[in-house]
């Protein structure tokens, strides 16, 4: 069975969706919201996604728990696909938490886009929107040796969240 998109969709009135975008290298990338007839290409790039289980145990290993999960997050939050010609190569959630007004930021980039500046403007795009949403806050979890990742986060205005740099997932936030 597969799950419904979020309830809460991108705001219809946020300018800068769909974003065209270029990487370091001036290759074209775009940047929209996740449509329900999005699911199969999604689940076609979570299951090529590489390396499996790397954050967190996240994205899961095998179509049934691709499928699994993918039905528990969609129908919550707001889903954003990261494209560079008619392919996925990334999707980023902000997903609610307990804490009212706080969402979970996540963010999958396939190998062929690392390195070159999407996840950093996808970041920043994704604090933009959480702005437009009228959001308190973001909050992610990373593992502190994905450098990149945190140097990435630090440059969209996330901050660690003091007592957890030296545990095994480090927290940061970003108030709005």
């Amino acid at each position: 069975m597969q799950a419904a998109l979020a309830a809460h969709p991108v705001p219809s009135l946020f300018p800068l969706l769909p974003a065209t975008l270029r990487d370091k290298e001036g290759r074209v990338f775009t940047v929209r919201e996740l449509r329900p007839e999005d699911r199969a290409a999604l689940e076609v790039f979570y299951h090529s996604f590489d390396p499996k289980r790397a954050a967190q145990g996240l994205p899961p290993d095998g179509q049934a728990r691709i499928e699994r999960w993918l039905d528990q997050i969609l129908p919550q939050g707001t889903h954003l696909a990261v494209e560079r010609g008619d392919h996925f190569v990334g999707h980023a959630m902000l997903l609610p938490t307990s804490k009212p007004g706080v969402s979970e930021y996540a963010i999958f980039l396939s190998r062929e886009v690392r390195g070159q500046g999407v996840g950093t403007q996808v970041n920043q795009l994704s604090v933009e929107l959480a702005r437009a949403m009228e959001l308190r806050g973001l909050w992610l979890s990373v593992e502190p040796h994905n450098r990149p990742a945190l140097r990435s986060y630090e440059k969209a205005g996330f901050r660690f969240v003091p007592g957890t740099v030296y545990s095994p997932e480090v927290e940061m936030e970003l108030a709005l």
